[in-house]
């Protein structure tokens, strides 16, 4: 290996992301920049020899939550390559979710060297910081250029963050000085390229391994002598924020946690919780809004954070009795309502803990409590209702998509949802139809940043995929087009046209004008969204009959392609048609 700064730029970015590789990083987003070109020529060569996968974003923004998606969808570690400046700063709405929904990306940006910091040198700014209030680690190669780091420093850096990401999954970043030369001549290419793969490409190295069953676990026993498994409780899973590579071992826990308890379960959209559970409550959230009272017990089991339902919050505020909340890859405070005995270690040792405590319990298999069959009986009366009100015409409303969609679209085939209107509807109308597939939603900070990009991500592991958007939802992140071969992915995006953020029709209407709440909140834009989606080169298809809707997801699935499906809402129609369900149930 040649000392050159130009060849050390060069080798030591090789190392760094060959290493990566080694602790199970499949995918890096690269975008383009100067000072990031040793990491981006260091990549390109990994890629070519299939050892990494690497594809580009024109927009760092695009770029944070297109690896956000991926890294939710196959459970691994993904980076981000920027260069400096401006650059870094537009990561950070992906940090933010990243950090609240406990999924690990290592965002990799390239800076100036020190002598070039606090001087007035172009492009130079305090990127380093930029990330900080919203990253588990902030780290950093030499600040005079990785050029000075050695082979144990290189290793260092990818041991620290492995284990970061064992003890708590979230965003990292790693701030990369580089001083010029930032290219390298073919010859230095070919001949530092030999050198790394004889030495150091297949080389071994003893990382730390993920073993859930070596947490230090710290309840009591007498913390669990507080639930009574005579009486009745409900148990309420809130979204998912596991691995999806625990997906089996997290129901598998649940399972046998309800055969011990006999107890109903409340389920989120996406609980990642499976179909096959015993004791799931349909139209739960419309039990809670129409008839909460009829909930009898004096404890109950959370799993996760809160879902988007008002009227679950306030079910929880005001109750009384025992709650505990088990929290997976969250060692943070969960609980914003601050009623419940928070753990730490998952559903898996939660259970486990729990067979220890009450040891004359272990073989137990007990039936349905009476509580659940009152549930379980009021949720089926409200899909009775939902069937009668839902389907005596054809037109399209949101909620009629919510509890229609899932059923249509193939079982097994995942489904991402909004952060806006779409997961609150399908909470309430979606009567669990989502849990015979994987269903996705990034409610960490609840925005709609980022919701084309993250589709993406999700199709680029596991398609086809589903996104259910709103206007406003998908031309915030209209470039995410843009994203290298975005529009050859196998994604139908179901596009729900309500000319605004129809979600504030519910919350404000009552206390505005219609053209203040236009003005202030909906904000409506005119747009074209078939020149729209011509300019992307995305097919677009318009549907008004719901039951044109099968044969529009059919077509989409068949073009193997980015697809966008756009049905169009009338707002009032839709907000008499809510109210008139509403109605039916409170009076049946």
């Amino acid at each position: 290996m040649t000392s050159s700064i130009e060849c050390q730029n060069f080798f030591r970015s090789l190392q760094l992301l060959d290493l990566f590789t080694k602790i199970g990083v499949k995918n890096l987003i690269l975008c383009p920049g100067s000072r990031s070109a040793p990491l981006a020529i260091a990549a390109g060569e990994l890629n070519k020899r299939k050892i990494l996968n690497v594809f580009n974003s024109i927009d760092e923004r695009s770029a944070g939550f297109h690896s956000l998606g991926i890294s939710t969808a196959s459970g691994d570690v993904s980076l981000v390559v920027t260069t400096s400046g401006t650059a870094v700063g537009n990561l950070l709405p992906a940090a933010i979710e990243a950090d609240k929904s406990c999924k690990s990306i290592v965002f990799i940006t390239a800076d100036r060297p020190s002598r070039l910091k606090n001087c007035g040198s172009n492009q130079t700014v305090n990127q380093e910081e930029f990330l900080n209030s919203v990253c588990r680690s902030n780290l950093s190669t030499n600040l005079n250029g990785i050029h000075e780091n050695n082979d144990d420093d290189i290793l260092k850096i990818v041991e620290t963050i492995k284990k970061q990401i064992l003890q708590s999954p979230g965003p990292i970043h790693l701030n990369i000085p580089f001083e010029k030369p930032l290219d390298i001549s073919l010859n230095n290419k070919k001949k530092n390229f030999e050198v790394f793969e004889r030495f150091y490409l297949n080389k071994t190295y003893q990382f730390l391994k993920n073993d859930n069953q070596n947490k230090n676990i710290q309840f009591s026993e007498k913390f669990f002598k507080r639930i009574n498994l005579s009486n009745p409780g409900i148990i309420i899973v809130g979204p998912y924020q596991g691995s999806t590579k625990d997906l089996d071992s997290f129901n598998s826990a649940l399972k046998k946690l309800q055969e011990i308890t006999g107890w109903p379960v409340l389920v989120d959209p996406v609980s990642g919780v499976s179909a096959e559970l015993r004791g799931l409550v349909e139209n739960w959230e419309l039990i809670l809004k129409t008839n909460k009272n009829i909930i009898q017990c004096d404890q109950i089991l959370r799993l996760g954070p809160l879902s988007s339902s008002n009227d679950l919050e306030d079910f929880l505020l005001n109750f009384e009795g025992l709650q505990i909340l088990v929290k997976e890859n969250n060692i943070r405070k969960l609980d914003p309502i601050k009623k419940s005995l928070e753990y730490d270690f998952g559903i898996r040792n939660f259970v486990n803990q729990l067979l220890g405590a009450f040891s004359n319990d272990k073989n137990k298999n007990k039936p349905l409590i009476n509580l659940g069959k009152i549930l379980i009986k009021e949720g089926a009366k409200i899909k009775e209702i939902l069937k009668e009100q839902l389907f005596s015409n054809t037109e399209i409303t949101e909620y009629k998509l919510a509890n229609f969609v899932p059923k249509i679209w193939p079982e097994n085939y995942p489904i991402m949802l909004s952060a806006s209107s779409p997961i609150r509807d399908w909470l309430t109308f979606s009567e669990n139809a989502t849990l015979t597939r994987e269903c996705f939603s990034f409610r960490g900070a609840s925005g709609i940043d980022g919701t084309l990009s993250l589709a993406l991500g999700i199709a680029r592991i596991t398609k086809p995929v589903l996104l259910v958007t709103g206007d406003l939802a998908l031309i915030h992140d209209i470039n995410g087009f843009l994203i290298e071969n975005a529009i050859e992915l196998n994604l139908t995006i179901l596009l729900i046209n309500n000319n605004g953020g129809n979600i504030f029709n519910n919350l404000y209407k009552n206390n505005l004008e219609e053209e203040e709440l236009k003005k202030l909140f909906i904000m409506p834009k005119s747009i074209n969204w078939e020149n729209l989606a011509k300019g992307y080169q995305v097919p677009i298809k318009n549907v008004s009959d719901l039951n044109k809707l099968r044969e529009a997801f059919e077509s989409s699935l068949s073009m193997q392609k980015s697809v966008i499906i756009k049905v169009d809402i009338n707002v009032e129609n839709e907000m008499k048609g809510r109210n008139l369900i509403l109605k039916k149930i409170l009076t049946s």
